[in-house]
């Protein structure tokens, strides 16, 4: 035998057991279950041949996974204003198809939050705040609609933080008994300084200090599945740098619209905020 045949061999045993791993990359996927509610995540399974085909709600693309063979699975994210009732999604590979789910009623309850002193400001801000904010908008709003063809995500997302939830998602809020948007993420405690990790491998599109949210991190995991860190101490990760599950990527802190040391985590799916909970381990 010779060493040019050797070498070939090698080579060729080389390629097959990377053929073996391509099919745990293609059939990557999130577990979820199917949650047709306000703030939650409607699953829709199909059949089909194509080899990248895509969906759309209201006009939106949306995050398409393969599961097995020719079973495609869709992930709707659900606004929580949404009305109730039958709504449609397109799919479109060969044909183009609609396919059809309802949007069931889920209550959330209350929040009441006082502001005192120098945070008052993050209830009626001034024409200098307002000025910020208007600035400001534009950038988390585009950072939310970003849609990467790569989906980078496998598998459940685990907890940033360790702390005990202080505020669960959905909640509908009032700062000084005034109504605001509802809540839109999970809050943990915890100590400022605590270690926020990715729960889940993505890229960073976003990192800066705002006027609400205060330090921030925005992270891209895949066709429209954003992660948002707010209240941070410290950002530990810059713009365009990519992150596996469990990297550091900052602290927990209290600045921008923050009463208390904690880590406002949110998910954002096809530009809509879901329950964190519905991605994440138990």
């Amino acid at each position: 035998m010779t060493v040019k045949f050797i070498l070939r061999l090698k080579k060729l045993k080389k390629i097959s057991f990377l053929l073996l791993l391509l099919p745990s990359i293609v059939l990557a996927s999130i577990p979820v279950q199917n949650t047709p509610i306000p703030g939650g995540i409607a699953v829709i399974d199909f059949e089909s041949n194509n080899e990248k085909p895509t969906a759309f709600y209201n006009n939106i693309p949306l995050y398409v996974q393969h599961i097995k063979d020719q079973h495609w699975q869709v992930l709707v994210g659900i606004p929580l204003m949404e009305k109730l009732g039958k709504k449609s999604i397109k799919v479109q590979d060969s044909l183009a198809r609609s396919f059809d789910f309802e949007v069931t009623e889920h209550n959330y309850t209350e929040q009441y939050i006082t502001l005192k002193g120098k945070k008052k400001k993050y209830v009626n801000p001034n024409l200098a705040h307002m000025d910020r904010i208007n600035k400001e908008r534009p950038i988390l709003s585009n950072a939310r609609k970003i849609f990467s063809n790569n989906t980078v995500s496998d598998g459940l997302f685990t907890r940033p933080v360790n702390g005990v939830t202080t505020s669960p998602f959905g909640l509908k809020r009032f700062y000084n008994k005034q109504p605001r948007r509802p809540h839109t993420g999970l809050d943990y405690a915890g100590d400022i300084g605590t270690p926020i990790k990715a729960p889940a491998d993505g890229k960073v599109i976003l990192s800066g200090k705002y006027f609400f949210n205060g330090n921030a991190v925005f992270l891209d995991h895949g066709q429209g599945l954003i992660s948002v860190y707010i209240h941070m101490n410290k950002r530990l990760v810059k713009q365009g740098q990519h992150i596996k599950q469990g990297d550091l990527i900052g602290t927990i802190g209290q600045t921008g619209r923050a009463t208390g040391p904690h880590l406002h985590w949110g998910i954002y799916l096809n530009q809509t905020v879901i329950n964190p909970n519905l991605l994440i381990c138990k």
